[in-house]
């Protein structure tokens, strides 16, 4: 096997800007989606649009932030996630984070429920972050699957969450 390491913010967040300066605004919404909410790169493939629930502020506090449905049970042909759980809620509830509130506004709006949230061919995100990470003098480049290992890492660093926290977040059933 090889180590998923995990990488600190500073340097996927200089990663997103430069995606950002090139114009490449939903490859950097890809890495900040997968390191904030800690998912595995096939997971991040089947979102839709409809899987990003904006807040409901008339419902009141428990619905004040944007939440992102995994695994949605649609049909009989749903994929559950890797634990075999359907329908799991994610939210965007640290405030460090909510920088990121407009910009997915923007990445639903005027968007059809069924399209994919992040709408990139396949094997498009996995080159722009390697290329990324070379320009960067990153060596070895980075790999999407430390995306989401890195979430977890920066979220215990500056303990934003515990580890309890962290292994319910990242849909972990395990403690290895």
């Amino acid at each position: 096997g090889f180590s998923r390491l995990p990488l600190p913010w500073e340097v996927l967040a200089g990663a997103a800007m430069l995606m950002l300066s090139e114009g490449l605004w939903v490859e950097a919404m890809g890495v900040l989606i997968s390191v904030i909410f800690y998912l595995r790169p096939g997971e991040l493939v089947r979102l839709r649009v409809r899987s990003l629930v904006p807040p409901l502020l008339a419902a009141g506090a428990g619905h004040r932030h944007w939440t992102l449905i995994m695994h949605e049970q649609e049909n009989e042909n749903s994929k559950a996630s890797k634990t075999g759980v359907y329908d799991e809620s994610l939210i965007l509830d640290l405030d460090k984070y909510q920088f990121l509130a407009p910009a997915l506004a923007r990445l639903v709006a005027d968007r059809p429920p069924s399209a994919p949230l992040i709408d990139l061919p396949p094997g498009r995100l996995s080159h722009v972050l390697e290329s990324i990470g070379s320009r960067l003098g990153m060596k070895p480049s980075p790999l999407l699957y430390q995306l989401r290992h890195s979430g977890p890492s920066i979220d215990f660093a500056d303990q934003s969450r515990d580890l309890m926290g962290i292994k319910r977040r990242g849909r972990w059933r395990s403690d290895s």
